[in-house]
């Protein structure tokens, strides 16, 4: 497989990822929030805006992925804020499990994150070197 196909492959994964994991998140932690909560080891929050934004910019980042990987010449600042938001979200991970308000199964799901990172840290650097053959 040459690069710009794994690249396309690996965006368009990237936003099968966030969306399959964000949707039945959300929808499970609206319409069956203890058994949702329950399974992460967390407590059901009291106000749930923070929750609902928190899904909404995760599909949203879903859908950038999915528009990086039909044209992968374009759109690298969604890729760039991304790995920011990734590492970000990460670090919530392991504060929040941390603190003992998770289980470690939230970890696991920032890891995931974070391999994202290093592949999309890899794109990133392709590009800037001009080596990506479209």
């Amino acid at each position: 497989m040459n690069k710009s196909k794994y690249y396309k492959n690996l965006f368009l994964i990237g936003g099968l990822w966030n969306l399959g994991a964000a949707i039945p998140c959300w929808l499970g932690g609206i319409f069956m929030p203890d058994f949702f909560f329950s399974i992460l080891g967390m407590a059901v929050p009291t106000v749930m805006f923070p929750y609902h934004v928190m899904y909404g910019l995760i599909i949203s980042f879903g859908i950038g992925y999915i528009i990086v990987s039909r044209d992968i010449t374009k759109n690298h600042a969604i890729v760039v804020v991304s790995v920011i938001a990734k590492v970000l979200f990460f670090i919530a991970c392991v504060i929040t499990v941390a603190l003992k308000e998770a289980n470690v199964l939230l970890v696991l799901i920032g890891i995931v994150d974070i391999l994202f990172v290093c592949l999309f840290l890899e794109f990133l650097l392709s590009v800037k070197k001009g080596s990506l053959k479209t």
